[in-house]
């Protein structure tokens, strides 16, 4: 029987016609891709005793591979760029040859901090230099607060700057939550499932299909992340590396919405961001601040996070992770119903909402195994 041929252009077209199938496509091939390679890095890492050991810090028990960051690298990169080569215009193959190059650096960044703990300082600069390139190479950056605290465009260098600051605020923000099963996966896949609805729904669709791989291999990682008996953890590979990616959207997302600052997804675009991260931003602020009041350098580690105090009021690390999604996932929802109101009034409501959900866990305490009405704590 004669085959007929089917050449890139046509497959291309068929999947362009059929968006939907294209984004279901997409996720279930990051996510069995990342299932294929996690079990080797789980062997490899119990081989090469890779594994996370116990501290005063810590609330695993037992040796734990640390390095689930390669496989989720390695389902994410091998889709978005099986992606880029069906629907990638020839300015998205420019910036995402220097993304695949600035991505595989913070890996090895990340991979040396799992393996030899690099000084935080160092690990900083490593960050702001990769974030400088990737905002000087691709041209992607903030240049509008659309409105917000009255600001409107933003000078050129200003932009990249501030652009280079978000993705490295970003980025560490992102690794500091990393501390109880399933949160950075869940709160990654959480934020780039809305990023894949805002690029779909804009009309960027080798944007969506990005932020899809993301939800994929955080789908596939988190299967081992909660086993019981083939753990792993993200580390700092991970968490620094999934960090990235989220600021990328973000910040591709925000320099769109001075595009297109009429579109629906886009005007508020600012506001909507700040509830999609405000989990780690809030977290990052607090202990940061915890830290410093207690003249202590704002990178050491510590139990002031708030999935710390979840843990201590006696919440499991599930059912922890499932509050903290479901709350991004409705001050992100919030972000959208007031989405046609003047920007700064979306923004208070968003503060005041933010602010009072995320104190809750330092306003009660745990006495006799009931939750009681107490001060707010600082830590």
């Amino acid at each position: 029987m004669d085959t007929i041929p089917v050449n890139h252009a046509q497959l291309a077209t068929f999947l362009n016609d059929y968006k939907l199938l294209t984004a279901l496509l997409t996720l279930a091939f990051s996510l069995v891709a990342t299932l294929i390679v996690m079990p080797r890095v789980i062997l490899i890492s119990k081989k090469k005793r890779l594994v996370a050991h116990t501290n005063e810090r810590t609330s695993h028990k037992g040796l734990v591979p640390t390095l689930g960051g390669i496989g989720v690298f390695t389902g994410l990169m091998l889709t978005v760029n099986v992606a880029a080569i069906l629907f990638a215009n020839f300015n998205q193959l420019l910036n995402l040859s220097i993304f695949n190059i600035l991505i595989l650096l913070l890996l090895l960044v990340g991979v040396s901090d799992d393996l030899m703990n690099t000084a935080p300082r160092r690990k900083f600069y490593y960050q702001l230099g990769i974030a400088l390139v990737f905002v000087f190479g691709t041209n992607i950056h903030i240049d509008s607060f659309s409105g917000l605290f009255g600001i409107g465009e933003i000078p050129l260098v200003l932009a990249a700057a501030f652009s280079a600051f978000v993705i490295v605020l970003i980025i560490n923000a992102y690794n500091l939550i990393d501390g109880i099963d399933g949160l950075a996966g869940v709160l990654g896949m959480i934020i780039s499932g809305f990023m894949a609805l805002v690029f779909f729904f804009s009309d960027h669709l080798f944007y969506c299909l990005t932020s899809l791989s993301l939800v994929g291999a955080l789908l596939g990682f988190l299967f081992y992340n909660f086993s019981n008996h083939h753990k792993i953890f993200l580390g700092d590979t991970g968490s620094m590396v999934v960090g990235f990616v989220l600021a990328y959207q973000v910040v591709l997302y925000l320099s769109l919405s001075a595009m297109s600052p009429g579109l629906g997804v886009f005007k508020i675009a600012p506001v909507f961001v700040l509830a999609l991260l405000s989990y780690p931003l809030f977290d990052t602020l607090r202990v940061m601040i915890v830290r410093i009041s207690e003249k202590r350098s704002p990178f050491s580690a510590d139990r002031n996070h708030i999935h710390h105090r979840l843990l201590d009021l006696g919440l499991s690390h599930k059912f922890s992770t499932l509050l903290i999604g479901i709350y991004t996932m409705l001050v992100s929802l919030l972000a959208i119903l007031i989405n046609n109101l003047p920007i700064n009034l979306a923004f208070g409501i968003l503060v005041l909402v933010v602010l009072s959900l995320l104190s809750l866990p330092f306003v009660v305490r745990l006495e006799n195994g009931k939750l009681r009405l107490g001060r707010p704590k600082l830590k």
